[in-house]
């Protein structure tokens, strides 16, 4: 084989091998896809959990229990809320009639530490999104997971809205 046709081989493998490693990389990532998108998630989850929104746009008011209830959102805050769980080492139980009255809210996140959520708390927050990380049952007042899935409107004030449960 004289060099010209050596050199012609040796380039034709060199690209069949490097197009092989292109495909079966594909494969490979799109196999993996999956696993790769369930573990985004799962981290993602975790963050949400560890994430709160600044504490100065909750304006708050000790309840019966001594707990916090929150009374006001600040307009000139995120429109993405994470419930506190505390808030100056008291626990937040409790999200008050109207307390996140038309703020345009994108989506709120509420975990386990809120018991009772008033009616109208939401009401003028069409369209969003919430995230609820505890169950219905945990929630006073709100009916179980299916009338708030089809009543947010009526119950808590945000009309046409989407609710996640994650438990």
């Amino acid at each position: 084989m004289n060099n010209k046709g050596f050199i012609t081989s040796a380039l034709l493998y060199g690209i069949l091998s490097l197009f092989l490693v292109l495909i079966l990389g594909t494969v490979s990532i799109l196999g993996n896809r999956k696993i790769a998108n369930d573990k985004i998630k799962e981290s993602a989850l975790d963050d949400v959990q560890t994430l709160t929104t600044n504490p100065a746009c909750f304006t708050v008011t000790t309840n019966t229990r001594g707990n916090l209830t929150i009374t006001k959102y600040s307009d000139t805050c995120d429109k993405t809320v994470f419930i506190p769980e505390t808030l100056n080492g008291q626990t937040v139980d409790e999200i008050g009639a109207y307390a996140f009255n038309n703020q345009n809210l994108i989506n709120i996140t509420i975990k386990s530490n809120i018991k009772e959520i008033y009616s109208n708390a939401f009401t003028g927050n069409d369209e969003m999104v919430f995230y609820i990380k505890t169950t219905s049952n945990e929630i006073r007042g709100t009916g179980t997971q299916e009338e708030i899935n089809n009543a947010i409107g009526t119950a808590w004030g945000a009309k046409d809205a989407t609710v996640r449960w994650d438990y």
